[in-house]
């Protein structure tokens, strides 16, 4: 049940349902779905779901889609049945700001409503002091991922959540700065098969780094040890830009390499660190320079260092990497990302861009790059890519660095979003990619077939398919597709009629979907985990 203080948080109106939750709507105990199809047997675990689902504190409204509170989301499946709850996550941020009736902490999008007791000297002293934890929002509203035995929720500071499997509740509050010196970090860390979580994070303070960092698994004997005390810096790199760095939502991993983008969007260092006192929010510190181009910097894994080769392209912006590997026979690096040529995309996610359909007008598309890993002896205006069947290219300028133009695979027609792969697959050559369309005038998930460039769709009039998750059947020996594909699917013309989607991975034909009930509504989510259950 709602507490007396959530019951005073306002609902505010949003062209789509799924943006239009207001706390009481939760789900907060497991109610029974229905079941049309037939779940296979061998799924056994649940499907955890995290995104901004609450855009109204008393008085406030948030502006910027990424700026919504918290709401996890779990479905539970046991012998061809499923369950579904949901729980807007009680974060020091979202208890604190129901208490007050207003935003308490600055969020992406929205700043923070002024406390009437807070000077402007006391403001200014935020610059030469740390700011206090509350000035530091905890809203995790972006990924939820499974750590050794843990479940944490993440955005883009570095702060993480622990979890509480069964309850959906904070179950603990990590900070990686306590250990690491950054400001920020991607919500999508990348693990290895020693159960090591590497990120990104980035640092504001000169000279302006992107640190790599390697966070061990949890600690068996201390169940309650915080995990991010045993974080380790893997390396640094400097920025390129004196006083900005480059907004980077999620970086590159492969067998040999980390991929960090220095992109066309950054953020300015200065404007972070004086943010309170300006009375900003985060993206008020993001500068667009569509004149930049789009640079691709390595670090080998091996010594941690950056390699000697710059790579550039076009001005791109991507929010989500889908995979990178070595492609040993040709020499080369192969990264797969979702881009934007458009670099309005962030401004078009303010809740009020949207348009009356909800539809935000940036088309992100499947783009493929080939880097060459060694140019000795290359000609200067050559192509070195030379993988088969590529239409990528990779070419020597008189200058030394290499530009880059990406393969469509499709020639653009595949316009992907939240992309997904068997991630046994990851660091590793890789065929098929998931994805979905996000606020696009025709929702619907896709499997692309990179070799034969087939692709395949699910879609249904007046449904919006979220992130598609691939579970692998266990002891599957056919092939990288041997799966299900699991997807959360919200209804556009109403709260009701959302449901669990259960798609064969190989055919992405519908084997069956858990319908929850009519009275149960259901907010957006971006990103989640499939974790199987214990033995």
């Amino acid at each position: 049940m709602s507490s007396p203080e959530e019951k005073n948080t306002a609902r505010h109106q949003f062209n789509q349902p799924f943006l239009s939750l207001s706390p009481e709507d939760a789900t907060d105990k497991p109610v029974n779905t229905e079941i049309v199809g037939q779940i296979p047997e061998w799924l056994e675990g649940s499907l955890y779901r995290n995104g901004p689902g609450i855009f109204q504190v008393g008085e406030t409204r948030l502006k910027h889609l990424f700026d919504g509170f918290s709401v996890l989301h779990k479905f539970h499946i046991h012998k061809g049945k499923a369950t579904y709850m949901s729980r807007v996550l009680d974060s020091e941020t979202w208890q604190r700001s129901v208490k007050a009736k207003r935003l308490i902490a600055t969020q992406f999008g929205t700043y923070e409503t002024p406390d009437p007791c807070k000077t402007t000297f006391a403001k200014l002293s935020t610059i030469f002091k740390p700011q206090h934890k509350a000035e530091w929002t905890d809203n995790v509203s972006v990924n939820i991922v499974e750590h050794g035995d843990r479940l944490y929720a993440m955005t883009e500071t570095p702060t993480i959540v622990r979890v509480d499997p069964a309850e959906l509740k904070a179950a603990g509050r990590e900070n990686v700065a306590k250990t690491i010196a950054v400001h920020m970090s991607t919500a999508h860390p990348h693990f290895d098969e020693q159960g090591n979580m590497y990120n990104l994070g980035t640092a504001f303070n000169p000279p302006n780094n992107y640190n790599i960092i390697r966070i061990p698994p949890p600690s068996k004997e201390d169940k309650d040890a915080p995990v991010t005390t045993q974080a380790e810096l893997v390396t640094s790199l400097k920025s390129r830009w004196m006083f900005s760095m480059g907004y980077n939502h999620s970086f590159g991993m492969s067998r040999d390499h980390f991929v960090i983008l220095e992109q066309p969007i950054t953020m300015s260092s200065f404007g972070f660190l004086t943010n309170n006192w300006r009375s900003a929010a985060a993206y008020d510190n993001f500068v667009k320079r569509p004149s930049e181009e789009l640079i691709f910097r390595l670090v080998s894994r091996q010594n941690n260092a950056e390699t000697a080769i710059k790579y550039r392209a076009e001005p791109t912006f991507t929010f989500h990497f889908v995979n990178c590997y070595e492609d040993d026979e040709h020499k080369a690096l192969v990264v797969d990302f979702c881009g934007y040529s458009d670099l309005n995309i962030i401004d078009n996610l303010y809740l009020d861009n949207l348009d009356k359909e909800g539809i935000a007008h940036s088309v992100p598309t499947f783009r493929r790059y080939v880097l060459p890993l060694s140019i000795r002896g290359a000609a200067v205006g050559k192509n070195l890519v030379t993988l088969p069947h590529s239409g990528a290219t990779a070419t020597l300028r008189p200058d030394g660095t290499v530009f880059l133009e990406a393969d469509y695979i499709t020639n653009g027609t595949v316009q992907m979003e939240l992309p997904k792969i068997n991630y046994d697959r990851n660091t590793k050559k890789h065929r098929y990619v998931y994805g979905t369309t996000l606020f696009s005038k025709e929702p619907k998930l896709m499997k692309l077939d990179l070799e034969t460039k087939q692709v395949l769709e699910w879609q249904e009039q007046g449904y919006q398919a979220g992130e598609p998750v691939f579970v692998p059947r266990p002891g599957g020996s056919g092939g990288e597709d041997d799966g299900i594909i699991l997807s959360p699917v919200l209804s556009t013309k109403g709260n009701e009629g959302c449901f669990l989607l259960v798609l064969d991975a190989k055919t992405f034909k519908e084997i069956a979907r858990a319908k929850t009930p009519d009275s149960v509504k259901m907010s957006l989510s971006f990103h989640g985990s499939y974790v199987q259950s214990k033995q």
